[in-house]
């Protein structure tokens, strides 16, 4: 058995009361609303969750809602770094997971990837070739912040965790690990294979906390506590909504207003290298402007100009789907006509968030300003030989997995896009769109006015289709071990 850390009661009671934070803000045509200090209704907490708010508001007819999301994140200047406060060994890490449907064997095999991990982790060697014997924190969220598209489909019991994080054993949440619908998927093995009902470990903060021996688990199990802590707070279940958005769920999680970003104990620590991981099927659906996503506005040309067409009726739109998510953020040129595009890049089209928002924060304040390295693993839609290889195409027959009765179409008129990976055990997962750009950002370029090489990798991908995902972590925790060493 390890020793055990002195948890952070104080810290641990803010994110059990959930003081309100500003999550979501309505704006209005006539610009009267849109006070983005605060929101215009409350919701309860997800399990290990604080209390969140979110705006309730029918839009009208006509109306402009956005959902702006303020983090409040502060212009910090200078910051506090390595030399300043001794933190060369403090590494804080964040999984943001993906919990909507056919997220059940992707789950299992992130979960079967965490020994891996915890042993690297714990046998790190910094870029002096010493032990770095880190300092760590691992905090857990999923990809849900809410969809007014969402709502009318989800159990009474559930509420969308929105960057908060999630604490408790899956165990104790096994209805999340059955999907929506009539005959629903049922998957509690991605649970309970690794984190039995009768022994299992949980933290005592929002977020596992260990160094060298000791670490703040609580519950006696058989092997390393951490690992037991992880296995059971990173399975996130298949009940989520399906309008995916990792990216504000990063944001709001790192937002260092959040109860748990703050006490004497804050998940996000000065100093620290921050490594992100985020598992998804899908691209990044954080909206700005929910008015193209409102079924309301079917004959409206401006907001329903992203929707696919109806099945057999070219022009015609009848409900807005995932595809938006794709078309909305994404310009792909195919001048053969062909099926498969020549280029998909990244465009603002002002239905989602802008990527400037999450890279002005990750780059500009934590890693600029504040000294931070921020490192990112993406686990997404790629092919098992890498990003290099993806291809972005339509829909065809070879991609739809066995046992699946969607045709080409349908599945085009639902995402948009062709699937950049089909695995025999993980079915489907679509190309990263902008999340690509965003992590790829991240990466350090050579400044060509010295003579040094200063380029460093910060971006990691591995295959969300792959069964083994050691090397995206080996990936990762390479490019971290060169910003970390032992603290003095």
């Amino acid at each position: 058995m390890r020793a055990t850390l002195v948890p952070s009661l104080v810290l641990l009671s803010l994110v059990a009361c959930g003081p309100k934070s500003p999550e979501q803000a309505t704006d209005t045509a006539d610009g009267t609303g849109g006070d983005t200090s605060g929101a215009t209704g409350a919701t309860g907490a997800t399990e290990g969750s604080p209390t969140t708010t979110t705006a309730t508001s029918e839009p009208s007819p006509g109306s402009t809602v956005t959902t702006a999301h303020p983090h409040d994140i502060p212009d910090v200047g200078g910051g506090s770094g390595c030399e300043e406060t001794g933190g060369c060994n403090r590494l804080d890490l964040l999984f943001v997971v993906d919990n909507s449907a056919n997220m059940a064997d992707k789950q299992a095999h992130l979960v079967a990837a965490l020994p891996h991990l915890v042993t690297r982790l714990r046998d790190l060697v910094g870029a002096d070739g010493l032990p770095v014997v880190p300092d760590v924190h691992v905090m857990v969220t999923t990809t849900d912040m809410g969809h007014p598209n969402c709502d009318p489909f989800a159990k009474v019991d559930y509420e969308p965790a929105k960057g908060a994080p999630i604490t408790t054993a899956c165990v104790d949440r096994l209805e999340r690990f059955t999907g929506l619908g009539s005959g629903p998927e049922m998957r509690p093995e991605v649970c309970l294979d690794r984190c039995p009902a009768e022994e299992h470990a949980v933290p005592a903060d929002p977020f596992v906390h260990f160094h060298g021996d000791l670490s703040n688990v609580l519950g006696e199990v058989d092997g390393d506590q951490v690992l037991a802590a992880l296995e059971c707070i990173v399975p996130q279940g298949i009940d989520g909504c399906g309008f995916e958005a990792p990216l504000e769920s990063m944001i709001q999680a790192l937002d260092p207003n959040k109860p748990w970003n703050q006490g004497p104990e804050p998940f996000m620590r000065p100093g620290a290298a921050l490594g992100i991981v985020i598992l998804t099927d899908e691209t990044d659906c954080s909206p700005k402007d929910l008015r193209h996503f409102d079924p309301k506005n079917e004959d409206d040309p401006e907001f329903n100009q992203f929707w696919e067409d109806e099945l057999g009726i070219p022009g015609a739109k009848k409900e807005p789907t995932s595809a938006v998510c794709w078309n909305a953020s994404m310009t792909c040129e195919d001048g053969d006509v062909d099926g498969v595009y020549e280029s998909c890049v990244p465009e603002e089209k002002g239905v989602l968030q802008p990527l400037s928002r999450y890279s002005g924060y990750l780059i500009d304040n934590l890693r600029e300003q504040q000294g931070s390295p921020v490192f990112m693993l993406v686990i997404t839609g790629i092919p098992e030989t890498g990003i290099g290889d993806l291809v972005h195409r339509g829909w065809t027959q070879d991609g739809i997995p066995p046992g699946d009765s969607d045709t080409p179409a349908e599945k085009e008129f639902e995402f948009g896009i062709g699937p950049g990976c089909t695995g025999p055990d993980s079915g489907n997962a679509l190309p990263p769109g902008r999340i690509r750009q965003l992590c790829e950002e991240l990466d350090v370029a050579d400044d060509p006015n010295t003579p040094a090489d200063e380029s460093a990798t910060r971006c990691c991908f591995e295959s969300a289709c792959a069964t083994d995902l050691a090397g995206g972590f080996d990936c990762l925790l390479d490019a971290m071990a060169q910003e970390l060493r032992a603290a003095p």
